[in-house]
């Protein structure tokens, strides 16, 4: 099975203090490229999520968004941290005891310092905060790998069809051939005839001459060999898996092929055919652009 580059997943896990959302989402690009955004208290898991979205995706830029939502005990009673509240305390004693200062500590001014009371959330388990990121980063991939496989399937369609097109166009022009290989002969005899007098040429050596020359103009080998790299496309479309690369470069032959058919035909039927089967192929490479 083939897949496409694009897709998008969503998932989500929820545990005591909260809940954790993850978003992936992928566009087109050559090279593998993985972006991720979290909230603060999630960054140092960022490279753990890189690891796990590398070994799911080969080819396109991904970008992952993780969310934190904090629930309802989440958010309950502040608790004291008596280690920040008792270090402060000491702070300002040490201050009062300084000479010429006046006043006292009031236990209002204590208690609106940073740090003195900390919520109950995510951040007090680290391990369940992890294990509900994992969850929800596996519910995301799995919906995202599914849409990139479905892409894969409609992709793989369309690209079929378009390669059963090109076997009818060289099919086309493989009937075509003998009638091209005649009018080449024809046309030279015609063109010998003008500028050489009657007897004045050996007719074995000329017919030799003739034939080396259409021989230059068949285009026999080049639809054998167009045949056989639309074999190998149909056959890594079969196969599956990452194949890309691999259609890039067989599109590659397939337009130089149907390039230098233009070129050598001197039939208009082939000349049409093979500028349709270069339509295709420009097609067939858009289509390819999409898949991993």
């Amino acid at each position: 099975m083939i897949t496409s580059m694009t897709g998008f997943g969503r998932g989500s896990a929820e545990g005591q203090g909260g809940t954790i959302g993850v978003e992936v989402r992928s566009v087109n690009s050559r090279f593998l490229d993985i972006q991720v955004r979290s909230p603060q208290l999630l960054q140092a898991y960022e490279q753990a999520v890189r690891e796990r979205v590398q070994k799911a995706v080969a080819r396109g830029k991904v970008s992952v968004h993780i969310s934190w939502e904090e629930g309802a005990q989440g958010a309950s009673m502040p608790q004291l941290d008596e280690a920040v509240a008792t270090r402060y305390i000491e702070e300002a004693q040490r201050i009062a005891a300084m000479e010429g200062v006046c006043g006292e500590v009031e236990l209002s001014a204590i208690m609106r310092l940073p740090g003195v009371f900390k919520s109950g959330s995510i951040q007090d388990d680290a391990q369940e905060s992890e294990a509900l990121l994992h969850e929800a980063l596996a519910a995301a991939l799995d919906e995202f790998s599914a849409m990139r496989e479905r892409e894969g399937t409609s992709l793989a369609v369309d690209l079929r069809q378009r390669l059963d097109g090109i076997e009818s166009l060289l099919l086309q022009i493989d009937t075509c051939v003998p009638d091209a290989r005649e009018q080449i002969v024809q046309r030279l005899r015609e063109r010998i005839a003008e500028l050489v007098k009657p007897g004045e040429f050996d007719e074995a050596r000329l017919a030799m001459e003739v034939a080396l020359i259409a021989e230059r103009g068949d285009i026999t080998e080049e639809i054998v060999r167009f045949r056989s790299h639309n074999a190998q496309f149909v056959e890594a479309l079969e196969q599956g898996g990452e194949v890309g690369r691999r259609f890039n470069f067989l599109l590659q032959e397939m337009n130089r092929e149907a390039n230098t058919i233009t070129s050598k035909a001197a039939n208009t039927p082939i000349v049409h055919a093979a500028l349709e089967i270069k339509e295709e192929v420009e097609r067939l490479r858009e289509q390819v652009q999409n898949l991993a």
